[in-house]
């Protein structure tokens, strides 16, 4: 038994201080802490096995609930408030590009566009992900704009609301009417970021991806544009999935024999050791690749010094065409 509590020493201060320890109960309960994080059944002496909840299938434990995420008390602006939004999420201010899209997201996206779309055929039944061209109208009824309509309604949406992409023409002028033909209709303004956290909020992305969205955003180089793909598409939240699995399992087995050893096959002190310090590589493995990407992001700053025609030029202009 004091082996069974240095090792367990050993998990709680240097490696999983962050996990609580379930309640000790009798045989063939439930253990559970705080949000329902642990869930494992203490064998009877026929079965002899430590089932965790961590292997669950539908266990999805990066995703919060949409009050757990907002946080006990508070309110990120309008979200939840049944708003819908609308902003234009391509890009203005530089040279016109030939497509532009106004986006509208909430319970009130559907209504609003009909309201400012008039498709070419005399009825728009909008279906999720089928494209409907038509015109833009303001409030006097007078066309502004030609538009591809691109429904995509709840859940099949980037943000897990009923979505309308108004597809325009890329002009800034274009682009600025149809959106405050929008909000005339109804909707609000949509923050910097707004769609994304939406997105997180209920459930669609995890923090880690939702960050690198941003990263995938800003990146300025192929390097920096795949590290932040790869985030998005879930790279990082697996690895936090398996460490804290692998967690809960070796918390829930040595818990379960402070208490009930005798009912339990032989401990393999090596193996669990082993597993410890295999989850301690993978952590630090991550902060060196978390290192790697923010010098990704970042850059770095180099001065190229010599005497003159010396080929300092020539050695930038390399550099250049090998980061095209």
């Amino acid at each position: 038994m004091a082996a069974f509590r240095g090792v367990l020493r050993h998990i709680h201060i240097s490696t999983f201080s962050c996990f609580t320890p379930p309640p000790r109960i009798p045989t063939m309960a439930l253990f559970s802490s705080q949000g329902a994080m642990w869930h494992c059944l203490i064998p009877s002496k026929a079965s002899r096995t430590v089932k965790s909840r961590a292997g669950s299938e539908n266990y999805n434990n990066l995703v919060l609930k949409k009050d757990e995420r907002l946080g006990a008390g508070e309110c990120v602006g309008e979200v939840g408030s049944g708003t819908t939004i609308a902003a234009i999420v391509t890009s203005v201010g530089g040279p016109p590009a030939a497509v532009g899209i106004v986006r509208l997201s909430g319970p009130g996206a559907v209504s609003i566009a009909g309201r400012v779309f008039r498709p070419a055929r005399k009825t728009w039944r909008p279906t999720s992900h089928v494209v409907e061209y038509g015109v833009v109208l303001d409030s006097d009824g007078n066309v502004i704009d030609e538009v591809l309509a691109v429904p995509m309604l709840a859940p099949r949406s980037y943000t897990r609301e009923d979505v309308v992409e108004l597809q325009c023409h890329g002009s800034e002028v274009c682009l600025r009417r149809v959106l405050r033909t929008c909000l005339e209709a109804g909707a609000t303004l949509a923050q910097p970021g707004e769609f994304t956290l939406r997105a997180f909020l209920n459930g669609r992305l995890d923090l880690s991806q939702a960050e690198n969205v941003a990263r995938l955003i800003a990146a300025k180089s192929v390097a920096a544009a795949d590290a932040a793909l790869e985030g998005i598409q879930g790279g990082f939240s697996s690895l936090v999935r398996s460490l804290r699995s692998q967690c809960i399992e070796l918390l829930t087995e040595i818990e379960a024999r402070l208490d009930f050893d005798d009912e339990m096959p032989p401990l393999d002190l090596n193996l669990i050791m082993d597993k410890i310090h295999n989850m301690s590589r993978e952590v630090e493995n991550a902060l060196e690749t978390a290192n790697y990407d923010k010098l990704l992001q970042s850059g770095l700053q180099i001065a190229i010094v010599g005497r003159p025609n010396v080929g300092k030029s020539s050695l930038l202009n390399a550099w250049s065409k090998h980061a095209e």
